[in-house]
C-alpha cells in the first residue's frame, strides 16, 4: 500500500493514510484504538484483489503522530478525519468497514453524509458507552476515573507498559483468560504488541476516554445504509448481547464467529472476510438481491 499524508490545516490534524491507489470501488477500514495497519493485513490482501482498500493511522497515532498531540481526539474529529480522506482520495462513495473503535466513526461519517457511503459492515461494536457492555463487572462506572488516573502516572506508567508488551507469559495469559483466541500464535501476538510500544500513551488514553462518551444512537436512527453487523460469541469487550442490540438498532444483518473474541479479523479472517464478500457480492447495479 502507497503511504501518503493529510497535512495540518487550521484545526485538523495531521494523519497518515495507506492507499493501493487504482480506481476500483473503494473499501475503507475504521481499524481498532490501538490497532496497527498489521492488524489488517489479513483483509488488506484479501480485498485489495478486487477493491481499493483504504485505512488510516487516528490522529496522534502510529504514523499519525506528532510532536504537538492533537487538542481533539473525540469519534466527531476522527469522523472529521475521514471525510478528508475520502475527498483527499477523490471518493465519492466507499463501503466502510469499522472494526471496534472504528465502528463509532463511520457511524458518525454515515449520520453526517449518507450518499457518500455505499454499504457499511460493522465489526465488534457497540450502539453506546462500550466500558459499560463489556462483561466485566464495574468496568462502566469505574472507566473514566481510572483512565484519568492513569493519564496522571503515565511518564511512570510508560516503562511498565512497554515491558508488559513484551512478555510472553501476558500473551500466553491474555488466551487463557479468553481474551483472544487460540487461532493467534504467541508470536504474532508479541509482533502486534511490538507496535503498541509507539504509542503516545496520553493521546491513546484521552481518546479511550473520548470513545467512551460517544453515543451512535442518532446515527442508528436515521440510518439507511444497508450494513452488515459481525460479532464474536466470546468477545468479553463487547459480548453477544452488545452485537445483537447494534444489529437491532441498525436494521442489519448479522453475523456471529462462535468461537471469536474481540479481535475476530486476526483470529478468523478467512470466516470474515468470506462474509464479508458474501454480503457484497448480493448487491449488483444496485439491486440488493436479498439474504444468502
Amino acid at each position: 500500500m502507497l503511504k501518503r499524508e493529510l497535512p495540518a490545516e487550521g484545526h485538523l490534524a495531521r494523519v497518515t493514510y495507506y492507499d493501493t491507489g487504482d480506481q476500483r470501488e473503494a473499501l475503507v477500514f475504521a481499524n481498532g484504538l490501538g490497532g496497527p495497519l498489521r492488524a489488517l493485513r489479513h483483509q488488506v490482501r484479501h480485498f485489495s484483489e478486487r477493491y481499493r482498500v483504504i485505512t488510516w493511522d487516528y490522529r496522534g497515532l502510529y504514523g499519525s503522530r506528532d510532536r504537538s498531540p492533537p487538542q481533539r481526539v473525540d469519534v466527531e474529529a476522527h469522523a472529521d478525519d475521514l471525510l478528508r480522506l475520502l475527498d483527499r482520495a477523490g471518493v465519492e462513495r466507499a463501503v466502510l468497514v469499522g472494526w471496534s473503535m472504528g465502528v463509532p466513526v463511520v457511524l458518525e461519517l454515515c449520520a453526517r453524509v449518507p450518499e457518500r457511503v455505499r454499504r457499511l459492515v460493522l465489526i465488534s461494536g457497540a450502539a453506546r458507552r462500550p466500558f459499560g457492555s463489556t462483561r466485566v463487572p464495574g468496568v462502566g462506572r469505574f472507566a473514566a476515573p481510572l483512565i484519568e488516573v492513569s493519564r496522571a502516572l503515565e511518564p511512570l506508567g510508560q516503562p511498565l507498559v512497554e515491558r508488559l508488551l513484551r512478555s510472553r507469559t501476558l500473551m500466553r495469559s491474555m488466551r487463557r483468560l479468553g481474551m483472544v483466541s487460540a487461532t493467534i500464535a504467541t508470536d504474532e501476538l508479541l509482533e502486534l504488541a511490538a507496535h503498541l510500544q509507539t504509542l503516545d500513551l496520553d493521546v491513546y488514553l484521552r481518546t479511550l476516554r473520548a470513545l467512551d462518551d460517544y453515543d451512535a444512537t442518532r446515527a442508528l436512527a436515521s440510518l439507511a445504509t444497508p450494513t452488515l453487523v459481525i460479532g464474536g460469541g466470546r468477545d468479553l469487550f463487547m459480548p453477544p448481547r452488545v452485537t445483537r442490540e447494534l444489529a437491532a438498532r441498525a436494521r442489519a444483518e448479522m453475523y456471529m464467529i462462535p468461537q471469536a473474541t474481540h479481535y475476530a479479523p486476526a483470529e478468523f479472517p478467512e470466516l470474515v472476510n468470506a462474509r464479508i464478500d458474501a454480503f457484497l457480492g448480493r448487491i449488483l447495479d444496485g439491486v440488493d438481491l436479498g439474504p444468502p
